[in-house]
């Protein structure tokens, strides 16, 4: 059973077709990233996923149920959020938690300070959301989610507004709950993060599909990676290079050498420059396989 079958989803507004057919499908466990350029449509396809919105033309299947666009059944057990989050700014975070507990069926207070806890916030919880930050605000709204002990979380933007420490901790915690069976498809603009926990991606330009598969299927497909290289004779890496096949170095601006090599060749080109006794004293990656082929697709 897939935790998401949708087959077909389309929504215009007006004169601009916003999601023009889009199947996608998301299996527990598994986390997916949705990825695209700003008005490619997948905020609009998350709403139509919560029913925020009904779609001109398609299906969905939610854990099993099929969606009619009007909730009910087929969200039980779905968590998550779309857009900024909102909250009642003069309560606290845990009053805002156990006012949406009680209107959902009421998880313990319990519930509410593990969800707190899970996401940074429990040192805050008393605290009124007027003086939250865009990132706690951001914590708050996935402990909101996890209140449902969700089996799908739909998560739109979840690190936006997050500093590193933040980031670092949500994405743990997303994929954590990936390990326990929960299926999670997230939209983010955060490539480097998405990298770190994601197994699929699904990626949108103008309203469609332009791409869609396992993460070892986008590393496979996509353009040669590119690096920053300085070593200790960089002429003599510009000629290591030039008789590796699938490596390009030239010069970049600022003295360093620009390197695009396919991930695979990437070990075999520092031996070589190890066996012609070159130092390698930085390699920087500028750009990884998900985001030259994010490029690529959507450029």
């Amino acid at each position: 059973m897939s935790a998401v079958r949708a087959i077909g989803l389309t929504r215009r507004f007006e004169a601009t077709l916003a999601v023009d057919g889009v199947d996608i499908t998301v299996a527990p466990g598994e986390v997916r990233g949705l990825l695209g350029p700003n008005g490619a449509g997948k905020t609009t396809l998350l709403r139509m996923l919560f029913g925020l919105i009904a779609p001109d033309a398609g299906s969905v299947e939610l854990l099993g149920r099929e969606f009619d666009g009007l909730g009910g059944e087929a969200l039980e057990a779905v968590g998550g959020f779309v857009e900024e989050p909102a909250f009642y700014p003069y309560l606290s975070g845990t009053a805002n938690l156990e006012l949406l507990a009680r209107l959902d069926g009421g998880p313990s207070t319990a519930a509410v300070r593990d969800a707190l806890a899970k996401v940074g916030l429990e040192g805050r919880g008393h605290d009124r959301v007027a003086g939250y930050s865009t990132g706690m605000r951001q914590r708050l709204a996935l402990a909101a989610a996890l209140l449902r002990a969700p089996h799908l979380l739909l998560l739109d933007e979840p690190t936006s507004g997050l500093d590193p420490a933040g980031t670092q901790a949500v994405t743990a915690l997303v994929g954590n709950l990936a390990a326990e069976g929960v299926a999670v498809l997230l939209s983010s603009h955060q490539i480097g993060e998405l990298e770190r926990i994601c197994d699929s991606y699904t990626v949108m330009r103008h309203g469609r599909v332009v791409w869609d598969g396992s993460a070892a299927e986008l590393i496979a497909a996509a353009p040669a990676s590119a690096y920053a290289l300085s070593t200790s004779d960089d002429d003599g890496a510009l000629r290591v290079a030039a008789g590796h096949e699938g490596v390009r170095a030239g010069w970049a601006p600022g003295g360093a050498l620009a390197l695009s090599i396919e991930a695979d060749r990437l070990d075999a080109f520092v031996l070589a420059l190890g066996d012609a006794r070159i130092a390698v004293r930085r390699l920087d990656l500028l750009a990884s396989p998900l985001e030259t082929m994010f490029f690529a697709l959507t450029a």
